[in-house]
């Protein structure tokens, strides 16, 4: 009798294993079927966000909020933005159907973005004497001195001046250091948006870096300024005829001369006779003011009065025709008197 109740009892805890076995294979089928779909549909629902464009942009020309649009992908676009904050402002390089992506690829990047709207970058030769020393870092802001040179064969010993030329001006660069080129943001990356690259200035940077930028700049022999473009040829002339000098200058301190206490000088082009009221005004633009350029001598203070407009007509001036009754002029001593006969 008790050998039978021990085999029953191996039975029965044969038979609980097995069943616990049989229990745990189903739950864990019943588990595992409906989770599949799900995954399945998860990884059909997953999109990647990128920006595109609405409309065509052109080339050359910044991009407005209203052409982007942020659409779903299927893949992730290396280098696409995410948000439209990160495109607004930029500068597509080239024409840009609608519905494109966009990526760093497709948007000016470089040293021109330092550059504000109306202003032009212009190198001029620096050394430590006309630098300040070498004490000027980019994103300063300098006044711009001239020395000019007495003119050759001139005895005059009034003829060698020294002026303010150009004030307030902002360093690009100076020698091998730079302000640095914004990059765009992507999906992918960690890199700054345009926007943010643009808002980086260089009173960020550490004054420990700042410090040790003597050195890297000790035997710089340029400086690119971002010169207003109707003072760019006033700047490119100096350079020629005179001596160029940087005073370093406090950025909080906003002062500029007033220049319309002060005769302005000749350009070498002079306006057309027959122009509209609008037309010149236009003149007084800062692209026509530059094309209009400037000579030595206006830029000496020799030459201040605008040249009188010659009218443009395509041939040459008409001369008078000479007068042939004029008669004869008969001179007796010092008396001269005409003699009335042609």
């Amino acid at each position: 009798m008790l050998k039978l109740t021990r085999i029953a009892a191996v039975l029965l805890i044969a038979l609980a294993a097995i069943l616990a076995v049989v229990a745990f294979s189903v739950s864990r089928r019943a588990g595992e079927a409906p989770a599949a779909p799900a995954q399945t549909r998860a990884a059909e629902a997953q999109t990647w966000p990128v920006v595109e464009a609405v409309n065509a942009l052109p080339a050359g020309l910044p991009i407005a909020a209203k052409d982007l649009r942020v659409a779903g992908r299927a893949q992730p676009v290396p280098g696409g933005f995410t948000t439209v904050a990160d495109v607004v402002g930029a500068v597509p390089t080239r024409d840009i159907a609608a519905g494109t992506a966009l990526d760093g690829l497709v948007i000016a990047q470089g040293y021109a973005l330092r550059l504000n709207p109306g202003e032009r970058a212009l190198a001029v030769p620096v050394d430590e004497l006309v630098a300040a020393g070498n004490r000027i870092q980019p994103g300063d802001f300098v006044d711009v001195f001239l020395n000019l040179r007495s003119t050759p064969g001139v005895r005059d010993d009034g003829d060698a001046q020294a002026r303010l030329l150009l004030s307030r001006l902002r360093v690009l660069s100076y020698g091998a250091d730079d302000l640095g080129t914004p990059a765009p943001a992507s999906a992918t990356t960690d890199t700054p948006s345009p926007a943010d690259s643009r808002a980086q200035d260089i009173t960020q940077r550490p004054s420990s870096s700042r410090a040790n930028d003597a050195s890297s700049t000790a035997a710089a022999r340029s400086a690119v300024l971002a010169v207003p473009v109707a003072d760019a040829s006033r700047l490119l002339l100096g350079a020629q005829q005179g001596k160029l000098f940087l005073a370093l200058r406090n950025p909080a301190d906003v002062g500029q001369p007033d220049l319309a206490l002060f005769a302005q000088p000749a350009g070498v082009l002079a306006p057309r006779r027959e122009l509209t009221p609008e037309q010149r005004l236009a003149l007084q633009s800062p692209e026509n003011d530059a094309y209009a350029g400037i000579d030595s001598a206006a830029l000496a203070g020799r030459s201040s009065a605008r040249p009188v407009p010659v009218a443009s007509t395509g041939s040459a001036p008409r001369r008078s025709a000479p007068r042939l009754d004029r008669g004869v002029e008969i001179i007796r001593g010092d008396a001269a008197s005409p003699s009335g006969s042609p």
